[in-house]
């Protein structure tokens, strides 16, 4: 059971535990602020929202349990009742995280952590003015040239000494 609702939870980034609560994916976008670009933040978090799983969920469960829609209804109803009969009890969901009960409250511990996976960029030219589209850079003699020329020096000086 807990395989098929990690399997849910990935695809369709939430999951409805009936009279409990659901886990959902929360994300905000990367932003620029500044002159840094600040990284996407990613987390799974739990509300106390009293709603009944959608029949997707359900038709996603029979065919994942390889049973009927009626018996998949069922079978996620006693899995639910045997984790809210308890006094204290927790649902293990994988990596994502785990749900406790301790009497009548619940609460949610997150594995997944953002700020591991994502990062802060601070560009370096980020406070230097664009031209045209483009960093004005300062003119330099780039130093593969002058191996080029040192290379054809030394070839040349070869040659001539080959042939007196």
């Amino acid at each position: 059971m807990i395989n098929s609702l990690i399997q849910y939870f990935i695809q369709f980034g939430h999951l409805v535990f009936p009279g409990i609560g659901v886990i959902k994916w929360q994300k905000q976008e990367p932003y620029w602020e500044n002159n840094k670009l600040v990284a996407p933040k990613q987390q799974i978090i739990f509300e106390l929202m009293y709603e009944q799983p959608s029949q997707q969920f359900y038709a996603f469960l029979s065919d994942d349990l390889g049973v009927s829609k009626e018996d998949a209804i069922l079978q996620f109803e006693d899995f639910i009742n045997q984790f809210t009969i308890k006094t204290i009890a927790s649902i293990n969901i994988g990596n994502l995280g785990t749900l406790h009960k301790n009497a009548s409250q619940y609460s949610w511990n997150s594995l997944y952590n953002s700020v591991s996976y994502y990062r802060d960029i601070n560009p370096k030219y980020a406070d230097k003015k664009f031209e045209d589209g483009l960093i004005e850079q300062p003119k330099k003699i780039e130093s593969w040239i002058l191996w080029a020329i040192g290379f054809i020096l030394i070839g040349i000086s070869l040659i001539v000494y080959k042939h007196l």
